[in-house]
C-alpha cells in the first residue's frame, strides 16, 4: 500500500492532509472550534511549564495508566504469540513496565518528585534487559540494540538529574508536544477560515 499524502507533521502545507479536506466538506463553521482548541492546548502548555509539580502528577498519572497498558499487553504478547522471538524477554519487560505503571498511578503526589527516579531505573533496567537479549537474539537485533542503548542513555540522564530539574524537563516535554500542537491546529484553523 503506498502513501501519496505526505504526513502534516512533516510537511507543514496543511492544506494537503486528509483532514482539512474533511473539515472543508462539513457544513458549518469549524474553524471557531479548531481555534479554541488550539487556544486551549497553548494555555495548558503555559500552565505546565508555570506548575512543573502539577505537571509531573499528571504525566506520573499518564504514563503510570500508558506503563499498565503496555505491560499487560507485553505479558499477553510474550505469553502467547512469541514463542520463538524472545517470548521471556518480553513477559519480563512486561513485568517491569506494570510494577513500574502501579508505583505511579498508586500514589502520584509523592511519587511527582520521585517518578523521575522511577522512570529512570525502569528505563535502566529495561534497556539492559533489551542490550542483553539483543546480542543472544537471532530476529530483530537491530532494533533491540538500538531501543537499548536508547533506554539506557535515556535512564542515566533522568537518574543524574535531581528530582526538580527531571520534572521540569518532563515538563518542558510536555509543554513542547502541547505547543507544537497548538500551532498545527491555529494554522489549520486559520486555514479554514479563508476557505
Amino acid at each position: 500500500m503506498q502513501r501519496t499524502d505526505v504526513d502534516p507533521l512533516l510537511e507543514p502545507n496543511v492544506e494537503r492532509d486528509p483532514l482539512v479536506r474533511e473539515m472543508e466538506r462539513a457544513p458549518g463553521s469549524t474553524w471557531g472550534w479548531v481555534m479554541g482548541y488550539g487556544v486551549l492546548l497553548i494555555l495548558a502548555a503555559l500552565i505546565v511549564l508555570l506548575n512543573p509539580l502539577v505537571a509531573g502528577v499528571a504525566t506520573g498519572l499518564i504514563l503510570g495508566v500508558i506503563l499498565i497498558v503496555a505491560g499487560v499487553a507485553a505479558i499477553a504478547a510474550g505469553w502467547t504469540s512469541l514463542s520463538s522471538r524472545a517470548r521471556w524477554t518480553e513477559i519480563l519487560l512486561g513485568a517491569l513496565a506494570l510494577l513500574a505503571g502501579i508505583f505511579a498511578v498508586a500514589d502520584p503526589v509523592a511519587g511527582a518528585l520521585s517518578l523521575v527516579i522511577a522512570i529512570g531505573l525502569w528505563l535502566v533496567i529495561s534497556g539492559g534487559f533489551q542490550i542483553a537479549f539483543a546480542l543472544k537474539a537471532r530476529h530483530d537485533k537491530g532494533w533491540r540494540l538500538l531501543l537499548g542503548v536508547l533506554d539506557v542513555v535515556l535512564g542515566l540522564v533522568l537518574l543524574f538529574a535531581s528530582p526538580a530539574t527531571g520534572l521540569a524537563f518532563l515538563a518542558i516535554v510536555v509543554a513542547i508536544s502541547l505547543t507544537v500542537r497548538a500551532v498545527f491546529l491555529i494554522q489549520l484553523a486559520l486555514l479554514l477560515k479563508r476557505s
